[in-house]
């Protein structure tokens, strides 16, 4: 019997680049649409950060800031984003509080408030290169029963770029702007906080 032969033209030498092309876009793709929480410790001021405000805070302030529950935490969603979660909001201002050296010895001794509100949490939906804002309402208080008086309040905005030289994960970009975005917000409450005018 005859061997058969095949006569459909061979596909084009281009085809198989190709599918590498296509691979590595779904391959993308895949790792883009993932969420990644934001991570607390990263999110708080640095050892070099802390240092440098330290030296701006009123002998008033220091030891003598209690830290009230922080709101408007989200959980970060399993396809895209980067969000804190209630318990990372909360780790990432006591730990920035407790390197300024403002956090009482003792909890709830201090003799002022701060009430923290994360009011809103911009992000793109372009995973490349993305630039992240972050509001937040402070408000500082002296502590009494029903409510001391307001020494501040206000809210302040930040934003954070992140880029390939950060990562080349696009999922990694967006955490890491997301966390530097707090982190600066956190940072212009200290400077503004420096310059209070506080009761003797």
């Amino acid at each position: 019997m005859p061997a058969m032969i095949d006569r459909r033209p061979a596909l084009p030498a281009r085809s198989a680049p190709l599918a590498l092309l296509a691979a590595a876009a779904c391959a993308c793709a895949l790792v883009a649409g993932c969420g990644a929480p934001a991570r607390p410790l990263e999110s708080s001021l640095t050892d070099m950060d802390s240092l440098q405000l330290r030296s701006w805070i009123s002998p008033q302030l220091r030891r003598n800031i209690d830290l009230l529950p922080v709101t408007g935490g989200q959980e970060t969603s399993r396809w895209w984003g980067t969000r804190f979660n209630a318990m990372s909001l909360n780790q990432a201002y006591q730990e920035s509080l407790r390197r300024l050296g403002l956090m009482p010895d003792v909890p709830e001794t201090g003799r002022f408030q701060l009430k923290v509100e994360v009011l809103a949490l911009a992000q793109p939906n372009v995973p490349m290169g993305p630039e992240v804002a972050i509001a937040v309402r402070y408000t500082l208080s002296e502590r009494a029963a029903g409510g001391g008086n307001v020494l501040y309040q206000r809210v302040l905005r930040t934003t954070q770029k992140a880029g390939i030289d950060d990562s080349l994960n696009p999922t990694e970009q967006l955490r890491i702007a997301t966390e530097a975005a707090l982190r600066n917000n956190i940072a212009e409450l200290i400077r503004e906080l420096a310059s209070l005018p506080l009761p003797g």
